[in-house]
């Protein structure tokens, strides 16, 4: 039964319709929530303004106070190859309500223009 599951697991990663992301953004949503946070996402479909187009996987607040607002939009990538131009659309538009925005992805640690890249295996400590 392990090694069947495995098997289809495996195959997900080769079929192109996103069936990786989808189990990556379900392991990060059960790591978030086992660690207490509520889940929120955030979904802009604008049909007449392309800037405003949209879509965050996660919205979480911080317990962290601060003169700038608690709540930090994270993005689950599960390729190598990817965009983040919804989580910077939403940075340049949310900036002063953001404390720290997040993408983890299957890459190593880094920090670029004020975004923390991390590797999945650290959402716990978020």
């Amino acid at each position: 039964m392990k090694r069947k599951l495995y098997d289809s697991l495996m195959q997900w990663k080769t079929e192109e319709n996103g069936r990786t992301a989808l189990l990556m953004e379900n392991i990060v949503a059960q790591m978030l929530a086992a660690s207490g946070h509520k889940l929120y996402f955030y979904y802009n479909a604008s049909r007449d303004d392309a800037s405003s187009r949209m879509k965050i996987d996660f919205l979480i607040a911080k317990s962290k106070t601060s003169n700038r607002h608690n709540i930090s939009p994270i993005e689950v990538k599960s390729s190598k190859n990817y965009t983040i131009s919804s989580l910077q659309k939403f940075k340049a538009k949310y900036d002063e309500q953001l404390l720290v925005p997040y993408v983890l992805h299957t890459g190593d640690l880094k920090e670029e223009n004020g975004i923390f890249y991390l590797p999945v295996y650290m959402t716990m400590l978020l």
